[in-house]
């Protein structure tokens, strides 16, 4: 962070437009390629001996939800943290208010800094209501080894027609026996599957927009009791035009 206003000023705005382009970017990632936070490992199990070999297919993960969302808010709070320094440093000591969330009070911030941070912040929330989700129709584990999500394995049989023939009636002294040849479908090998995911469940990601929820609105109630101080009236305007129109207006 730098350390003299202008410094500040100088990098704030390359940031937050480079903190507007990664939410985008992660916006987009999150609504169009959904197939970057899913992978799975499939295995051919044969039943027979001496049948025929498959190969094991894999699918691997981009990308998980978490990553996706260290990388983006990195840049986030780059922007986020210039700008507020900006405010607070530009702030008198009046137009000030706490803002707390709960029992958790995040400091005391200017009107200006707390509007900056809800334009941010809402932002941030479309950024987290674009989060993709687990499927709803497979169960699904939490895999602390590798950090993202896992199912049972799911086992499907694997069959093939063959011909078989099948006694009607069995011969007699009379007759002959009686015979059909049918093609049957015998099991001969089986898929073991296991799906990984990289997203979130529907209850994580509600608890993290609802949490912003609650961060914009303390904002805004900060915001007015930061707002809700006298006004110090300033009277310099007629002076200012009176200056700029002597000796050219009579």
């Amino acid at each position: 962070m730098a350390n003299k206003l202008h410094e500040l000023l100088a990098v704030e705005q390359d940031r937050k437009s480079k903190a507007n382009q990664v939410i985008g970017e992660t916006k987009k990632i999150f609504t169009k390629y959904d197939p970057y936070f899913d992978g799975m490992i499939k295995k051919y199990v044969p039943l027979e001996e001496d049948a025929e070999q498959i190969p094991d297919e894999t699918k691997e993960m981009v990308t998980t939800v978490k990553k996706a969302l260290e990388e983006s808010l990195a840049e986030v709070a780059k922007a986020l943290d210039a700008t507020l320094s900006k405010e607070e440093t530009n702030a008198s000591n009046t137009a000030k208010a706490e803002l707390i969330v709960g029992e958790q009070n995040f400091g005391t911030y200017a009107a200006t800094s707390l509007l900056a941070l809800e334009a941010q912040l809402n932002k941030v929330l479309e950024l987290y209501r674009a989060i993709p989700t687990l499927d709803a129709t497979k169960k699904w584990v939490f895999d602390d080894q590798n950090g993202v999500y896992k199912t049972e394995e799911e086992v499907k049989f694997r069959s093939v027609k063959r011909p078989k023939v099948i006694v009607k009636y069995e011969a007699t002294e009379k007759h002959p026996a009686q015979t059909e040849l049918l093609n049957l479908d015998l099991q001969v090998g089986k898929y073991e599957t296991i799906y990984y995911s990289g997203k979130v469940t529907s209850t994580q990601k509600n608890t993290m927009v609802e949490r912003i929820e609650q961060l914009i609105e303390a904002v805004k109630i900060a915001r007015a009791k930061a707002n809700n101080v006298e006004v110090n009236n300033v009277k310099l305007s007629q002076e200012l035009f009176t200056f700029i129109h002597q000796d050219v207006f009579a």
